[in-house]
């Protein structure tokens, strides 16, 4: 198989986990393990593309790989986002429990 048919083949499969990651993160409540699995076929399919642009480095000019690039920006974004949005709900969660303690004193 040419490097840049097995390069295609597994910029495809990063595409899809792309997809299937931003959905993940665009739902209201976190699916934590889908995600990480994903994370990590991610990193492998991402090592396996890598190690192919440096036998042959005009696979990085290629335009399904500076889509890919594009896409990985996006979902960066959503995963900050996301934490983000986590991070606020467990300020939220703590200061209730204080409040919470706070009020059992006084029974």
């Amino acid at each position: 198989m040419r490097s840049v048919d097995k390069f295609t083949l597994e910029l495809d499969g990063l595409c899809d986990i792309n997809h299937k990651l931003s959905l993940l993160l665009s739902q209201e409540s976190l699916e934590t393990e889908e995600i990480v699995l994903l994370v990590d076929t991610r990193e492998q399919i991402l090592q396996k593309l890598l190690s192919l642009i440096e036998q042959d480095n005009e696979l990085a000019k290629l335009p399904q790989w500076q889509t890919a690039v594009e896409e990985t920006q996006v979902i960066v974004l959503q995963m900050q986002k996301k934490t983000a949005e986590v991070g606020m709900s467990l300020q939220k969660f703590q200061h209730g429990k204080r409040s919470i303690q706070q009020y059992k004193k006084f029974l």
